[in-house]
Order: structure tokens, then C-alpha cells, then sequence
């Protein structure tokens, strides 16, 4: 069953052994309301009979909500209600085609629309590489709402922010490859050991197929880069007070593991997870260790 949604009116349908938008086929009984706001930012809420408290998961740089793996989100649906989501400049959501409409403010507030509309007062929040910014600021601008906080592979910006080393850099702006799961291994090469790679390609593979037919354009590209260069988060950490945790994987070579070092230097009493051998998604190489992690504090 295939479900496409594109008004403000959110349907629901059953995941149980069938494709959904997302393009995966599930295996758990999880059922999905999908919709988008009125300003065209698309969502998908994931949920069991079991699920309670709203967890909500944020991509990050140029990811629509797709990239998030099926395994993963089913899992944590068993027991929350899962919202993922598209950020502006992805997926089934709108495309501003100007950099300057860009900003991890705009998109703290799209997220905001999400949760609105949904009815969500309260939530546990992750974020992950360029959406801890994006969660950052929405604890900020909405701390009331937030009952615990995740950042993911994350990194303040600003005076805090690690860059990556030239190289790294280099190869991120310029993907190589002439088709488009040659563009998409160019960055996963970026993200993971050869080792890591090998494992976790089936994986990769899954999420390739579920967001090939929506790739992020040029524009959104050119926003994301402009929100994430521009964003200065280390102003809002000393008045966090939700319990925070910060998870990174050692090895991390796109967000250095120090700009997680330098988060849990800053957010008051915040908890620093750091997983040895793991690179920047823990959440596809480490799945199981995530959840657990994420188990610990979202009650």
C-alpha cells in the first residue's frame, strides 16, 4: 500500500508486511499517519499500541526524513510514538529556492508546526549532525515543551564548533560519481571505515532505495550549508535544563567527536555517551546501543 499525502489532512495506514511513503516495507506492526502543514513541511508519526511518549527525530544536513532507518524507527516505535520528518529543502517538503530563506531558526519552526499540528504537547527530542542544531535551538525557543533532549553526533557551531579536517571538507563539497548511488557511497565512504562500510551496506543500501526518488536539489544543498554556517548555538546551552544526553562515536571524522566533548562541557549536568570503534551515524552502526541509550532517559 502506498500512501502519498499532500495536503494538511494527515490519513493513517498500516505498515504490517507493507510499503509505506517511505519506502520501506515493514516488518512490525506499526501504523503511520502521514501529512504535511499548512506551510508544506511533510510529516510521518510512527506508532504501536505500546507506543506513549512523542519522540522526536530531526535529520540532519541535506537528509530528508527517509534517511532515518526503517529497522530503527520501527524498533523505537514499539514503545514511543515516533515523529519524523522532512526539513525544508528535502524530501516532500517545500523548496525555498533562495539560501537566505535557510536558517536553523526557519527550520526550528517548521519542526514547531509539526508538533502543533500533531497535538503534541510535550516531547523527548533527538537530533542528529546538522539536526542537533536544529534541536538546540527549538529546546531554546521552546524549552516548556522538551522533556529530554539527544543530540546525536551533534555540535553546537559557533566559538564551539570542531570543523572537519581540509580533506574531509573537500570531499564533502565535491561528491564524486556519476550516478546517483555513486554520489551517495562518495559520502558514505566519508562517514564510515571501509570495515564499518562493508557491514552496514545493506543498511545503506535500504535507505538509498527509500529516498532515491526524492533527492535533495542544489537549492536545498545551498540552504542547508547557509543554516548550518551560520547557526551560533553556544549562547542557549548554559540555560538547558531538561536532562541532556550527547552521543558520539569516537571515530567521528564529519563532526570530530570534540564538538560533543564541547556540548557536555556546557549544557549543565548533560550526559556524554562516547562509543569507541563507531564513526558519525551510531544509529545505523550501532543501532541497538542507540536505543538502549535513548531507553535510558526518554520516560
Amino acid at each position: 500500500m502506498l500512501c502519498v499525502v499532500l495536503s494538511t489532512t494527515p490519513i493513517v495506514c498500516s505498515s504490517k508486511e507493507q510499503r509505506d511513503l517511505s519506502g520501506f516495507a515493514s516488518a512490525l506492526d506499526v501504523t503511520h499517519i502521514e501529512g504535511k502543514t499548512a506551510s508544506g513541511i511533510y510529516f510521518r508519526q510512527s506508532s504501536t499500541p505500546d507506543s506513549r511518549d512523542a519522540l522526536v527525530l530531526v535529520m540532519g544536513y541535506a537528509g530528508s526524513g527517509r534517511i532515518w532507518p526503517r529497522g530503527f524507527v520501527d524498533k523505537l516505535a514499539q514503545k514511543y510514538t515516533v515523529i519524523t520528518y522532512d526539513n525544508r529543502g528535502t524530501g516532500f517538503s517545500i523548496v525555498p529556492q533562495d539560501p537566505q530563506e535557510y536558517t536553523i531558526k526557519k527550520m526550528s519552526d517548521d519542526l514547531d508546526e509539526v508538533v502543533d499540528q500533531l497535538g503534541i504537547r510535550q516531547l523527548h527530542l533527538l537530533g542528529y549532525s546538522m539536526g542537533s542544531c536544529i534541536a538546540l535551538q527549538y529546546a531554546h525557543d521552546h524549552a516548556a515543551k522538551v522533556k529530554t533532549l539527544f543530540l546525536l553526533s551533534g555540535t553546537a557551531g559557533g566559538a564551539l564548533y570542531v570543523k572537519p579536517s581540509g580533506e574531509i571538507s573537500a570531499a564533502l563539497a565535491h561528491p564524486q560519481g556519476d550516478t546517483l548511488w555513486e554520489l551517495y557511497m562518495s559520502s558514505f565512504r566519508l562517514m564510515y571505515s571501509p570495515e564499518t562500510l562493508k557491514r552496514v551496506e545493506p543498511q545503506l543500501r535500504e535507505i538509498f532505495e527509500a529516498s532515491k526518488d526524492t533527492p535533495t536539489t542544489t537549492a536545498g544543498l545551498l540552504g542547508h550549508s547557509n543554516a548550518f554556517g551560520r547557526f551560533d548555538g553556544p549562547a542557549f546551552l548554559v540555560g538547558l535544563k531538561m536532562p541532556t544526553t550527547i552521543l558520539a562515536g569516537q571515530d567521528d571524522r564529519l563532526i570530530p567527536v570534540q564538538n560533543s566533548e564541547n556540548l557536555a562541557k556546557a549544557i549543565p549536568g548533560a550526559r556524554l555517551v562516547l562509543v569507541p570503534d563507531c564513526q558519525h551515524a551510531p544509529h545505523v552502526q550501532c543501532e541497538d546501543l542507540v536505543i538502549r541509550e535513548i531507553e535510558k532517559v526518554c520516560r
